[in-house]
């Protein structure tokens, strides 16, 4: 092991004790009891880290490939880390996203759930470990609010929209109550369970009043940009801060009226009289007689076609080994669509969560297959779960760092991309189903850059207004150009309360297809695709910079 290499094993076992949540998540720590110390101390403890393994990196040499990539990554994301806590945004981070603190702890609890072939003594264990994460809950909570309460003392506070809506998360798990004591059923455990989800639900309920009667008040009831300097700072914080935002924002574009003019062929192989539109209505209007009619029923379809996918594409695209080749569907009472990876010691498999509320039907079928590969194979359950049974300590937990969500979600979005390559979209409907996510993708780039840089609205856009983008442009623009319906303003509201992070699929799905064509044309009638893949499985998860370095390297190499 090099001196790079030990250092940053050594930052990343202190950061696992550090920030539990993003270790458990993230790298897939099953041994962990705790949850992130969200509060002002723990705050300050992460950034000093972060400081002192910068203060070291500087002074070791770099002696191989892997040094140089690794120390670049390093310096990149502790030097990012460290500007986006002294410019303030780390302790006034409130969002409902996957990647924030709220739902951070929840996934932390969620993921120490026992597989469901769990043997007996398995499954009390793994609902041991979910008891003692929800004992944690009310600590995670409180500290949580005081690091806000200190950012609103400083005039540091979320918009009134991302305020109202983690208050309602709030409160729908409140309501939730003992739904993990449920999910557990009869057993020794009940008890306890029951105690625990009754003092995560008070606590949950406390967070929501605390929002509503602390921090409504004080927030801005219209979103505003983020503008240059905020924004950037978040850009690096996600991606890179080499990135041209002004070339993004065109090759976005481009891409969106690419994409929408494909949309319009398939669409027109179903219906020519009808519009995409109209098209995707009477998709979403089918009652076919197998149509299904309840979550469970949902969860039993897409768990049999994601192990149908796996063996179809195992041998044949894809070496995939035996413990991937266990993948776990499961219904969320709330929620969008995401993916946790397995847990170190593979004793707990990758699973899909699905969320449907409780008075919701389950998606039309059509619109799942693209979600189906991207979360599933080819897409994160590979790409996580091979780093799982065949990284090293150092590259399992990488991805702690940060920065390589455009590494992360660009394969996801690759492996959509790849599937309709191979021909895999055959089932009626689900091309479009594709083309619709890739639409959003591609919208995602303009949508973000154009609303926090105030970028004018492209001429096209089917907008009346060709200023600057505004968030009732761009509901719009989501509701009738992607076809997003009444979740139009959701949608809006992740770019504006998580800047940069809906850049990372489209942006990172470009780095691997740019990669994928120069290594295609240096190695010319000698390139093969399934070893490409076996390379690319194989790489550290890093930033957007190394990952453009390592598959330049790849393509030198021939």
């Amino acid at each position: 092991m090099t001196l790079i290499e030990e250092l940053a094993r050594v930052h990343l076992a202190e950061a696992c004790r550090l920030d539990p949540c993003l270790a458990i998540v993230e790298a897939g720590v099953a041994d962990q009891d705790r949850l992130t110390d969200y509060g002002p101390d723990g705050t300050e403890e992460r950034a000093g880290l972060a400081s002192r393994t910068l203060m070291t990196l500087d002074r070791l040499p770099q002696t191989s490939d892997r040094d140089q990539l690794l120390a670049g990554f390093l310096r990149d994301r502790l030097g990012a880390q460290r500007e986006f806590h002294a410019s303030g945004e780390a302790g006034a981070e409130l969002h409902n996203v996957a990647t924030g603190p709220l739902q951070l702890t929840r996934q932390a609890v969620e993921a120490a759930i026992p597989a469901e072939d769990a043997d007996p003594l398995a499954r009390e264990a793994g609902w041991e470990r979910v008891r003692m994460r929800m004992g944690e809950l009310p600590a995670a909570l409180a500290g949580y609010q005081q690091s806000l309460a200190l950012a609103e003392a400083a005039g540091r506070v979320a918009a009134a929209r991302q305020v109202e809506a983690c208050r309602e998360q709030c409160l729908r798990w409140a309501s939730d109550g003992r739904n993990f004591a449920d999910r557990y059923g009869r057993g020794p455990q009940r008890e306890s369970l029951v105690h625990a989800c009754d003092d995560a639900a008070r606590a949950y309920a406390e967070f929501a009043r605390f929002l509503r009667d602390v921090l409504a008040p004080r927030a801005q009831q219209q979103e505003e940009p983020f503008g240059p300097g905020r924004y950037r700072l978040w850009v690096r914080y996600f991606l890179d801060a080499e990135l041209n935002l002004d070339e993004l924002y065109s090759w976005g574009w481009e891409e969106f009226t690419r994409i929408e003019a494909e949309l319009a062929r398939e669409t027109g192989r179903l219906d020519r009289d009808a519009t995409a539109g109209e098209v995707i209505a009477q998709l979403d209007r089918t009652t076919a007689p197998d149509a299904l009619r309840d979550p469970d029923a949902f969860r039993r379809w897409l768990q049999d076609f994601v192990d149908q996918n796996i063996q179809r594409l195992d041998g044949v695209h894809f070496a995939i080994s035996a413990p991937l080749r266990r993948l776990e569907c499961r219904i969320a009472p709330h929620g969008g669509v995401t993916y946790v990876g397995p847990s170190d010691n593979l004793a707990r498999p990758g699973r899909i969560w699905w969320g449907i509320p409780a008075d919701a039907a389950p998606p039309p079928v059509w619109r799942a297959y693209s979600f189906a590969y991207h979360e599933g194979v080819p897409g994160h359950h590979l790409q996580t779960g091979h780093q799982v049974c065949t990284g090293d300590w150092l590259t399992r937990h990488l991805g702690m760092l940060g920065g390589v969500a455009g590494h992360q979600e660009g394969w996801a979005l690759y492996a959509e991309r790849l599937m309709d390559e191979l021909g895999y979209y055959t089932e009626p409907g689900a091309r479009i189903g594709f083309l619709l996510s890739g639409l959003l993708r591609a919208a995602r780039v303009v949508l973000d850059i154009g609303l926090h840089l105030q970028r004018p609205v492209p001429a096209g856009a089917g907008l009346l207004d060709d200023g600057p983008w505004t968030p009732a442009l761009a509901r719009q623009f989501l509701r009738d150009r992607c076809y997003k319906g009444t979740s139009a303003g959701f949608e809006l509201a992740r770019y504006l309360g998580r800047p940069a992070q809906a850049l990372t699929y489209k942006i990172g799905e470009r780095t691997w297809l740019e990669g994928r064509e120069n290594i295609r044309r240096a190695r010319g009638a000698d390139f093969d695709l399934r070893e490409f893949h076996a390379t690319a499985l194989n790489l550290d998860p890093l930033g957007l910079s190394q990952l453009r370095y390592a598959l330049s390297h790849q393509a030198k190499a021939t």
